[in-house]
């Protein structure tokens, strides 16, 4: 899942994490990256961000109801 480092970021392939997950590589694109043309594979960072904001982002939706 992981690849090479790219100036001392590790890069996560959007193939492997919809594998390892299950979600198709579109949705995950559209829910956590809020786009169809992310890239195919992202830092490990940009990973981490674009979760925290789906889950914040989920879970004030769900308080709002």
């Amino acid at each position: 899942m992981l690849e090479n480092k790219t100036q001392d970021q590790e890069m996560v392939s959007l193939e492997s994490l919809a594998d390892l997950t299950g979600f198709p590589v579109k949705m995950i694109k559209e829910e956590l990256f809020n786009s169809e043309a992310a890239q195919e594979k992202v830092s490990l960072d940009e990973l981490r961000k674009a979760m925290v904001s789906y889950i914040d982002a989920t879970m004030l939706e769900e308080a709002n109801s």
